[in-house]
């Protein structure tokens, strides 16, 4: 308010003190063009400078409505020019939502319609690749795969791992395996290819080359700690089988022997070793392996296992799994064990004796057998046939409830038919 009447006031003393130098100084502007004989205007200096200051006045307004005119036309230039792209790019942003929502069919369609104008075709091409394979259509996923190979230099390599990504997805193992390995020539590091190649190996039990893949997936991958060392340990066991299934005793001790030290201690892989050794008839090396793990940690697998071994010396091997009760104390394995392992050193009595043990402790089929086994070539089939018969019901813990005849209902049965 203040401001105002401060501004009027001197607007009103402006005017006045104009008012009394028009009065005081009237004078006149005279302008003669083309010389003596030429034209002469004459008029009042105040409406000369009148007229002046509107001629300045009039030229500032033209001058900014010029300006006004190019900017609207400006506007309307960039409108028309960049308002396609400025919705394609609208449109590549609602795709990518619909592709990372899994709407497949409404992303394919915003992303083609916008793949034209966008500033980075191959993201649209790339995803929209993606929303035809989830749809079903696989021929229309390459030819996008290829497009989007044709936007620039450096695309061979995301095509390459889209492509790769849908080659495991559709269990084509094989073609995946050689996509990776061709786009590894130029990139043999890369993370998302490590991976890629890590689990299309896997799928196919390619056991070798994920051995081979483990060092750069150890330096360049993106794998936990944990899921990698389960992943050597995975490989290592398959590898181990391999060999065995095959009955190759040299390859499988070459595995072993190219372990390094943290391996060959890790308990559980040294007693799959002895287990495999075992199933290769190499009971010697095996027994030296599971009496390696028994020393060091109680494993009632591997006691089990240690009992079927047909070792350099049996009497030896008794009483190796002897001194493993007074440390460990009885135990149903253990004691299946040393039944077993007496029996190989003909001691029939004390092999009964730690049979009935083992049964007292838990009921095992493969006791019972055991037992039953013995006892009848001991001559007492009666008890013998009862414990077969009580380790087939415990092998078969699945039967149903159904109702049986007793005696005198069977009797009568049998009669009838």
């Amino acid at each position: 308010m203040k401001r105002f009447l401060f501004f009027t006031l001197v607007l009103l003393l402006g005017g006045a003190l104009l008012a009394e130098a028009m009065r005081s100084y009237p004078g006149y502007l005279l302008l003669m063009v083309g010389g003596d004989s030429g034209k002469r205007i004459e008029m009042n200096l105040w409406v000369a400078v009148g007229g002046l200051a509107l001629g300045i006045l009039a030229l500032f307004l033209f001058i900014w409505l010029l300006r006004s005119i190019a900017r609207v036309i400006e506007g309307s230039v960039s409108r028309i020019r960049f308002g396609r792209s400025r919705t394609a790019r609208r449109r590549l942003t609602n795709g990518l939502v619909e592709y990372m929502e899994g709407n497949w069919a409404r992303a394919r369609r915003l992303l083609l319609k916008s793949a034209a104008r966008s500033d980075a075709p191959i993201i649209n091409y790339l995803a929209a690749a993606r929303s035809a394979f989830e749809l079903g259509y696989r021929d229309e996923a390459n030819e996008l795969l290829a497009k989007a190979e044709a936007t620039g230099d450096d695309t061979q390599l995301a095509v390459a791992i889209s492509q790769a990504r849908m080659q495991l997805l559709d269990k084509h193992y094989e073609q995946c395996i050689a996509s990776l390995q061709r786009a590894m020539q130029e990139e043999p590091n890369h993370p998302a290819l490590l991976q890629l190649l890590r689990q299309a190996y896997y799928h196919i039990g390619e056991w070798n080359g994920l051995r081979e893949l483990l060092p750069r997936l150890e330096k360049h991958g993106t794998m936990p700690e944990s899921q990698l060392q389960q992943l050597e340990l995975e490989v290592y066991q398959n590898l181990l089988r391999d060999a065995a299934n095959r009955n190759d005793t040299e390859k499988l001790r070459e595995i072993w022997q190219s372990l390094n030290g943290r391996w060959q201690r890790n308990i559980e892989l040294r007693n799959l070793y002895g287990e495999m050794l075992h199933k290769v008839s190499d009971d010697l090396e095996a027994e030296k392996q599971l009496r390696w793990i028994l020393n060091r940690e109680w494993r009632g697998d591997t006691v089990r296992l240690y009992g079927l071994l047909t070792g350099a010396d049996a009497n030896q091997q008794l009483g190796v799994a002897d001194g493993w009760q007074k440390e460990y104390g009885e135990n149903a394995d253990l004691l299946t064990c040393l039944g077993r392992l007496c029996l190989r050193n003909e001691i029939w009595g004390k092999a009964r004796q730690y049979f009935e043990k083992s049964l007292l402790l838990r009921a095992d089929p493969a006791t019972s057998a055991e037992l039953a086994r013995l006892l009848y070539a001991l001559g007492e089939k009666d008890q013998a046939a009862r414990l077969y018969e009580q380790g087939l019901l415990q092998a078969v813990s699945d039967l149903p409830q159904l109702p049986l005849p007793d005696e005198s209902t069977g009797m009568l049965s049998a009669d009838t038919h």
